[in-house]
């Protein structure tokens, strides 16, 4: 076992002792061994190079344990995870929310019965490209059962990093709290109505729910797949477009760019919304406009009718992905995810078509929503991190995704960006959204109000 940071160098490639991350990394040593001797042999094998990195990949190990942990976030951690040498990502840590295919590692989708079945046999492609993108995926990442909307009570939810007397939120709640502490710059989620951008606005983090298509959600378990998407939470804008390039195989510039926004005046107004959050988000536009940003008022009644259509569509489809189980073993399930999926059962499936129709006949009315303008911009939650994530059942729970959900209908890129703390000193977000298939313009715009927050 190596006994001193000189030892540790050496078995690593001679990286210098003297390097200032070693303290946190030598501090926790004892716990790291397994993580030194897995880096060392993956060195020896020629699987991967030493250099800086190396140890920036040990600190990450030693966050997850002293950081991640204790905020309940962490579900699995990858020794020396594989990964190409070099790539656009080189040597980022990116964690994973375990709902998504890492190969070796069981899918346990927040339910402590499938934590118990077999590992993947391979990545899901969003893996396999952060790994050609020489990412480091370090860890899966704690989640809401089945990404349903509630926790499985023997496997209590991620506390918010800001304030671990609250909840991160969910779905994606544990990628948040890692992005949020600090432990990882970015993290992978999934998002049916808003599992990205409320954990994101939650934990005062960026959370992007691309274009509906954009990112492959092969190997990822389903919820409503005319609803999934695969997204991003980020420390930033700038990470959030780096990690979106990779995962689109595209392209994603997000270079600042002075936007042109319409402000969602319906949603703004709405009784939902806590009145701190709707002072506080007025005066942000207010700045915006005097920073040189065009502002707008935009009539977004279109946007409340699309989102009453999610349910329709999201319970027909959850009942086709999770209705024989649910028939079948009933105890699989918690009860708050049971109830859901049971109410699922009872859907009109006739119902279904009619949304997905009635979508149709929306989606060039909300479209025109952007019509000479960059981005739209509205509340990204009606409150902020309450202490444990409502059941979508109850009347907390129905009006969380009230201002998220509608993007999902339409397919349109959306991200909550962070905005600022409340009198409590808890996180809160705007949501930003685009048109579908422009997410590059969304970043744009996206990047130029974070710098303009600051």
């Amino acid at each position: 076992m190596p006994t001193t940071p000189d030892d540790v160098a050496r078995l690593l490639g001679g990286l210098p002792a003297a390097d200032p991350r070693w303290a946190a990394v030598w501090t926790a040593l004892p716990s790291l061994t397994g993580h030194v001797q897995a880096l060392q042999t993956a060195i020896e094998r020629g699987d991967r190079q030493p250099g800086p990195d190396v140890l920036d990949l040990l600190a990450t190990y030693e966050a997850l344990d002293r950081v991640g942990r204790p905020l309940r976030a962490v579900v699995e951690v990858f020794d020396a995870p594989p990964r190409a040498p070099h790539g656009p990502l080189e040597g980022v840590p990116v964690a994973v929310k375990d709902m998504i295919d890492v190969a070796g590692a069981v899918r346990g989708d927040g339910n402590p019965s499938a934590m118990g079945g077999s590992p993947a046999a391979h990545d899901a492609p969003v893996i396999t490209r952060l790994r050609t993108a020489a990412a480091d995926v370090v860890a899966t990442t704690s989640l809401l059962e089945y990404a349903a909307g509630a926790p499985h009570p023997d496997l209590p939810e991620a506390l918010n990093p800001v304030r671990p007397d609250r909840t991160a939120g969910g779905s994606s709640g544990g990628s948040a709290a890692l992005v949020g502490a600090g432990v990882v710059p970015a993290a992978l989620g999934t998002d049916t109505g808003g599992s990205i951008r409320l954990p994101a606005h939650y934990c005062g983090v960026v959370g992007l729910k691309p274009s509906f298509g954009l990112v492959p959600v092969d190997g990822v378990t389903p919820l409503s797949p005319s609803l999934d998407h695969v997204g991003v939470l980020a420390r930033d804008v700038a990470t959030t477009a780096r990690v979106l390039a990779v995962l689109a195989d595209q392209p994603v510039p997000a270079e600042p760019a002075v936007p042109r926004i319409g402000v969602l005046t319906g949603q703004l107004a709405h009784p939902a919304l806590d009145p701190e959050l709707a002072r506080r988000t007025r005066a942000l536009i207010n700045r915006l406009d005097q920073q040189g940003a065009t502002v707008v008022e935009v009539d977004d009644a279109v946007l409340f009718e699309l989102g009453d259509l999610l349910v329709p569509i999201l319970l027909p489809e959850a009942w086709a992905v999770h209705g024989e189980r649910v028939s079948s073993q009933p105890g699989w399930y918690g009860p708050d995810t049971l109830r859901l999926f049971q109410a699922a059962g009872e859907a009109d499936p006739a119902a279904r078509e009619e949304a997905l129709a009635r979508r149709d006949e929306l989606l060039p009315a909300a479209a025109a929503l952007l019509d000479g303008l960059d981005v739209l911009l509205g509340p990204t939650a009606p409150y902020v991190a309450p202490e444990l994530t409502p059941p979508i059942d109850t009347p907390e729970g129905e009006v969380e995704g009230l201002f998220t959900g509608p993007f999902n209908v339409t397919g349109q890129p959306a991200l909550s960006l962070p905005a600022g703390r409340t009198d409590d000193g808890l996180p809160f977000g705007v949501q930003l959204i685009g048109r579908t298939g422009e997410d590059a313009a969304l970043l744009a715009a996206a990047a130029w109000i974070e710098r303009a927050l600051r």
